[in-house]
Parts: structure tokens; C-alpha cells; sequence
């Protein structure tokens, strides 16, 4: 019986060689998973373009495309010390799980949703070292709600990336130095 990646992916419109090329490569790759501290995706993006080679189809650069964001999701869940669980989130806020989904759901805090379960994953760079949410978080994610196009991964992105307008620094950083009135502005502008 075919998984729900199988399905979502275009599983059944495969060939029985092609499904056991997929099975192969996706076992290969749990293998080097354990193997290495490099981030897969970036191992995947590698190989395709190994395997792809000089000669570009769209299609393939379409491929890798779709690697290079896979693996730019990665670096982004990864920065600043990775994620926490709902739970997780709870705990360390020292609230109910059901408090912490209904600050995500009201824009107060930040998480993604992970593919194959449907888990919301929260940043841990939007806490302090104290477990509280940093400081201003709330009113910067209030300027970047105002784009419904903006998902968590540019959200993510405007955090963590550096800002021109912000001397070169990341929000993040300039909210960590209680800067907020600034960073609000360049979320204003990155929304728009």
C-alpha cells in the first residue's frame, strides 16, 4: 500500500523499475542520513545536479530549483538552534499546548507546519534565554500578517536574513537589541 508521500508525489504514475529506482534512492539516502552531518537536502541537491549533468531541460532546472528551496527550508528550521514541538513551545512559555496553537493561530507567534504530520514546529530564536517570547516579536509578525501571501518560510526569512536598510544586520538581531520601532519598519516595507 502506497504511503501518503507516495500518493501526494505522483507515486502510482510510475513505472515498476522507476518505483524501485525511487525505493533504491530514497533507501540510500536514509543510509547517508546516518551517516553524515551534512543536511540532506543538500546531498539531494548535489546528486541531481551530478546526475543531470551539463545538459539543462527545464525540467531539470526545475528539479533543481526545487532542491535548492528544499534545502533552503532546511537552513532556515536549523538557524538558531532548531525548532520545538507544540509541547515543546509549551512547556518552555510555561503554558498549555492549546495556548500556544491559539497564539499561532492569532499571529503572536511563528511556526511551520511539517509535511508528513501536520506539526506545527516553532523557531526557537523567537524565545529568550528567560523562555518568553522575545521582546517585540509580536508587534513585527503583526506588521508581516499584514501580507496573506507571506507564509512561515518568508517570515522565517525576513528574520534571519540581513537587511540593507538595516545596516547589514538581521531583524533578528537588531530585536534582540531592543530595536523594535526599526524592525517593524522593515517588516512594513518587506510585507508590502
Amino acid at each position: 500500500m502506497p504511503t501518503t508521500v507516495e500518493r501526494e508525489s505522483g507515486w502510482a504514475a510510475l513505472s515498476p523499475r522507476n518505483r524501485e529506482a525511487v525505493r533504491e534512492l530514497t533507501e540510500a539516502m536514509r543510509k547517508l542520513r546516518r551517516r553524515t552531518s551534512v543536511p540532506l537536502a543538500h546531498l539531494a541537491r548535489l546528486a541531481i545536479g551530478l546526475a543531470v549533468g551539463p545538459e539543462q531541460s527545464r525540467r531539470n532546472q526545475m528539479e533543481l530549483a526545487l532542491a535548492r528551496g528544499l534545502e533552503a527550508r532546511q537552513q532556515l528550521a536549523e538557524a538558531e538552534g532548531g525548532s520545538a514541538s507544540s509541547e515543546e513551545a509549551a512547556r518552555l512559555l510555561g503554558i498549555s499546548k492549546t495556548a500556544v496553537l491559539k497564539r499561532l493561530e492569532a499571529g503572536r507567534l511563528l511556526a511551520w507546519r511539517e509535511e508528513r504530520l501536520q506539526a506545527a514546529r516553532f523557531p526557537l530564536w523567537q524565545f529568550d534565554k528567560h523562555g518568553q517570547v522575545l521582546a517585540g516579536l509580536q508587534e513585527v509578525l503583526a506588521c508581516l500578517n499584514r501580507d496573506p501571501n507571506l507564509d512561515a518560510w518568508g517570515k522565517m526569512l525576513f528574520f534571519l536574513q540581513t537587511k540593507a536598510g538595516l545596516g547589514d544586520k538581521r531583524p533578528l538581531d537588531l530585536l534582540r537589541e531592543g530595536r523594535v520601532k526599526e524592525v517593524c519598519q522593515a517588516a512594513r516595507a518587506y510585507a508590502e
